[in-house]
């Protein structure tokens, strides 16, 4: 590790924000969804509705996972993701806002968190739900880089998000980041005016260590990917992988709220029940043993986080809160989001001490100890193994 101080020739990345509202679907929607059913069946699906665009790591303890067969079979659960999609409150362009006329991404996306409205991301078009189903993000190899970069001259550029939701989760994290349950947030439930600034920890590779073997470098590129779920990597799409391996392990399927390739089973609701029993194992990616025993000690049931063999990106940007002000105001609310602590020093991944510089440092310290060079030791060595061979030769 080295260090960079020529902050004036750096861009770095604005980060991604992501908003998860406690209550996802649009009223409207849900409830004309609701009536066209009972109209056509005679079967009151509410609850099974609530349960499928509700569903998400953190809620599933406070939903009603049991359902009769004739409304189970209503909906399919490869179609559960799209419907929670189709039913989720669609983004305003009068709640966000930037200080320039520079254009801003929103996508909706699927997240641990179930369905929620990411900004300013280069990675959150693989989790829309509509294109799990028509294969639009599947052939997609090509990683796209659209964020917003600031230099330090742009460093007051501040996003502004009003009246999104009463009560919502805030993520801030990397562009090429997906949000998990290890991403940091926090709640917003106040009226009133909070202006968040952050602070930004970079680290980069070197060209001399881009081509290296991933063993010296101890980092992943996002064109690593180490699945067919996502074309490109990062820590929290790692630790995603992990968790829905663990996940078919324990219970059999995979949950709606995570992508699914094509050979893999979807949950019905009903067996939501068994993400929920292993829940905390999951979160933490750490099996009990008595589960371990129970499942013969498989090599997808993590011991521990590290087991998931989950690194770095080579490329890395780290967000953290640097300062938090609040002005209260009835009916109103709205989050400034702006970076407050441009980076003046920059972490560099190089090669300081190579193989060459061994030999020679190696040589150094035999001429100092023995009084020879490495040389001159080979030398001797070449010159005995010739007198070997010319005293064989003469005894044959």
């Amino acid at each position: 590790m080295s260090v960079e101080m020529n902050y004036f020739d750096w861009n770095i990345s604005y980060p991604a924000i992501t908003l998860c509202p406690e209550y996802k679907s649009d009223g409207n929607k849900i409830q004309s969804f609701i009536i066209k059913t009972y109209n056509d069946t005679g079967l009151s699906i509410e609850k099974y509705l609530y349960a499928i665009s509700q569903a998400s790591l953190y809620t599933l303890d406070f939903m009603d996972l049991n359902s009769s067969e004739d409304i189970v079979s209503l909906v399919h659960p490869k179609d559960y993701a799209t419907l929670a999609a189709s039913m989720f409150r669609e983004s305003q362009n009068s709640w966000l806002a930037t200080s320039t006329n520079w254009s801003i991404t929103v996508d909706a996306a699927m997240t641990e968190m179930g369905m929620c409205h990411v900004i300013n991301s280069n990675v959150a078009i693989y989790d829309r739900p509509h294109s799990w189903i028509t294969g639009t993000t599947a052939n997609v190899t090509t990683y796209i880089k659209n964020n917003i970069e600031l230099s330090v001259f742009e460093a007051d550029f501040v996003t502004e998000i009003r009246n999104y939701s009463n009560v919502f989760k805030v993520f801030i994290h990397s562009p090429e980041e997906v949000t998990t349950s290890i991403t940091s947030s926090f709640g917003f439930e106040v009226e009133g005016i909070i202006t968040f600034g952050l602070s930004v920890w970079s680290s980069r590779i070197s060209d001399a260590l881009r081509y290296t073997p991933r063993f010296l470098r101890k980092c992943r590129f996002s064109h690593e990917p180490i699945s067919n779920r996502y074309p490109i990597y990062s820590y929290g799409h790692c630790i995603l992988e992990c968790r829905i391996k663990m996940i078919q392990k324990l219970c059999g399927c995979v949950p709606h709220f995570y992508k699914p390739l094509s050979h893999e089973r979807i949950c019905y609701v009903s067996e939501l029940q068994c993400i929920l029993k292993y829940k905390k194992e999951i979160i933490t990616l750490k099996t009990s043993e008595k589960t371990l025993r129970r499942f013969n000690y498989h090599k997808d049931l993590p011991r521990i986080s590290h087991d998931c063999g989950c690194i770095s990106t080579c490329d890395l940007d780290l967000y953290y809160k640097d300062k938090e002000d609040f002005e209260p105001k009835k009916d109103f609310n709205k989050l400034k989001i702006k970076i407050t602590s441009f980076p003046k020093v920059r972490v560099l991944r190089d090669i300081i001490f190579n193989y060459y510089d061994m030999l020679l440092k190696s040589g150094g310290v035999v001429n100092l100890c023995i009084g020879s060079s490495i040389i001159s030791i080979m030398e001797i060595i070449l010159i005995i193994q010739k007198t070997k061979l010319l005293l064989l030769n003469t005894n044959n």
